[in-house]
C-alpha cells in the first residue's frame, strides 16, 4: 500500500435472495477469479452493496444475525484471503428492537474496525417498519484517507455528509438501488462528491430481488473525484470496478478551488416570510 494511494474495489453482483451461503461462495468467486486475472496493484479496499448477503429483505427479524456471526465471519476470512479492507452490508440483531440495516468494515487480520446502521430507513419502501435506525456517523482512517460509509437511501439527506465535510476523504456507499430511480443515484452521488469535494465510491447490485421477484437493479456503480470525474461501472453487468485514489488529489483540488471554508452555519440562518401588502394596486397603463 502506497502512502497516499488506495486502489478500491467496487464488487458489483448479482445476488440470490435470502440466501447467504450462495451469496458467500458466489462473491467468493467473483473475487478471486477477478484477481487470478489481475496482474495491476491488488485492492486495498473491497467494497460489497448494502445487505449482500440477503439482498433486502423485510424478513430483517427472522434472517438478523448477532455481531461476529456467519456473515462478519465470511468477511473475516475475505479479508485475510486477499489481505485487504472490506466494507459490507448485512442485517444486524438488535437486542433493543427492530434490526440495524449495517455494514461492518473488516482489517486484514480480522480486527472489526466499525458497523455503521444505516441512519434512515426507506420508509417509502417499508423498510422503517422493520428496521431500526441507526443513530451516529462512523469513520475510520485507512493509508492516510479518512473514510466515512453510508447505505443506499441515506444520500438523499446532504446534511449527513455536511456534517463531516472537509474531514472525510472519502465516502462509501452501499446499496440496493432499483431500475426507476436510477436516474437520482448517478445524479445525486455525482453532487455529493462535487459539493464536498471528496471522493464518492458507490456500489450497487444488478439482479431481480423481492418476495414476488418485482424488484429489478441495473448496477452503474460509480467511482466519482472530487472534481465530479467519474466512472460508470455499467447496465447489467456483473463486474469489478478498480479505481485508484489519491490524497494529493483531494488536498489540491480543495486548495484550488477551496469553497469549503464558505459554509455557513444553516443554524445561525435567519428564515422568514416576506411580508406581502394585502391589497394589490391597480396598474394605470
Amino acid at each position: 500500500m502506497n502512502p497516499g494511494e488506495l486502489n478500491v474495489a467496487l464488487i458489483q453482483c448479482d445476488l440470490s435472495w435470502e440466501n447467504q451461503e450462495a451469496n458467500y461462495d458466489h462473491v467468493r468467486r467473483l473475487i478471486h477469479s477477478t484477481l487470478e486475472k489481475r496482474n495491476e496493484e491488488k485492492p486495498d479496499l473491497i467494497l460489497l452493496p448494502e445487505t449482500f448477503a440477503t439482498g433486502f429483505t423485510m424478513r430483517s427479524e427472522r434472517i438478523a444475525e448477532s455481531d461476529e456471526g456467519p456473515t462478519e465471519t465470511f468477511l473475516r476470512e475475505i479479508a485475510k484471503e486477499t489481505n485487504a479492507h472490506i466494507c459490507a452490508g448485512w442485517i444486524r440483531k438488535n437486542p433493543e428492537g427492530k434490526p440495524f440495516n449495517t455494514v461492518s468494515v473488516v482489517a486484514p487480520n480480522g480486527n472489526i474496525l466499525l458497523r455503521y446502521s444505516k441512519l434512515h430507513p426507506f420508509t417509502f419502501g417499508g423498510e422503517d417498519r422493520h428496521y431500526s435506525s441507526g443513530s451516529e456517523i462512523i469513520s475510520y482512517d485507512l493509508n492516510g484517507f479518512r473514510i466515512t460509509p453510508f447505505i443506499c437511501y441515506d444520500i438523499r439527506f446532504p446534511e449527513i455528509f455536511r456534517r463531516i465535510a472537509g474531514e472525510t476523504d472519502i465516502f462509501t456507499i452501499h446499496a440496493n438501488w432499483p431500475i426507476p430511480r436510477i436516474h437520482h443515484w448517478e445524479l445525486i452521488l455525482k453532487t455529493r462528491a462535487v459539493e464536498n469535494q471528496a471522493y464518492v465510491f458507490g456500489v450497487n447490485r444488478i439482479g431481480i430481488a423481492g418476495y414476488n421477484k418485482s424488484v429489478h437493479h441495473n448496477g452503474h456503480s460509480l467511482a466519482v473525484a472530487p472534481n465530479g470525474e467519474f466512472v460508470d461501472a455499467g447496465e447489467e453487468l456483473e463486474t469489478i470496478l478498480f479505481y485508484k485514489a489519491e490524497k494529493k488529489a483531494i488536498t489540491e483540488y480543495r486548495e484550488q478551488f477551496p469553497v469549503l471554508p464558505d459554509r455557513k452555519d444553516p443554524a445561525k440562518i435567519r428564515i422568514r416570510l416576506a411580508e406581502h401588502s394585502s391589497q394589490t394596486e391597480e396598474i394605470v397603463p
